[in-house]
């Protein structure tokens, strides 16, 4: 997997057998519906081809499938703040920087692998059906560009 930090993706996540199954993206300001102009672009510069793309702003999380033709609608779309608000109560009153807004995630993507927090984490039924859950459990997280 490309470690370079000019595709614009923050992290992947990766499965058991440390494959790539997850672009991460994150924005410290609310993007809204530009990502669909966002991610095509970056996508293409990264030259891999990656399951899924997941993004994240301080008011949502949403999960693409970058297969799909079109970028226009995400297959899950979680609130960010009750999420990670598991992960830090504060977090829905703070002024968040990206840097911590990824942390903040990548806690939330290792409990779903992992459970280290909880049994039933936020937004696992969501994941589970998209088919994402089940790529998630027993890897981990890679910052891109490190």
């Amino acid at each position: 997997m490309p470690h370079t930090a000019d595709s614009g993706f923050d992290a992947a996540v990766v499965d058991r057998e440390n494959h790539a199954v997850a672009l991460i993206q994150v924005k410290a300001h609310p993007v809204g519906d530009r990502w669909t102009t966002i991610l095509p672009r970056q996508l293409a510069s990264f030259g891999e081809r990656i399951p899924f793309v997941l993004t994240i702003d301080p008011n949502n999380i949403a999960l693409y499938r970058s297969e799909a033709e079109n970028l226009v609608e995400p297959i899950v779309k979680l609130d960010t703040r009750q999420v990670l608000q598991h992960y830090d109560p504060e977090f829905p009153k703070k002024r968040v920087f990206e840097s911590y807004l990824l942390t903040l995630v990548e806690a939330w993507l290792r409990d779903l692998a992992y459970h280290w927090k909880s049994d039933n984490p936020p937004g696992a039924e969501e994941l589970r059906e998209a088919g994402l859950l089940e790529k998630v459990e027993g890897g981990t997280t890679q910052r891109l560009g490190a």
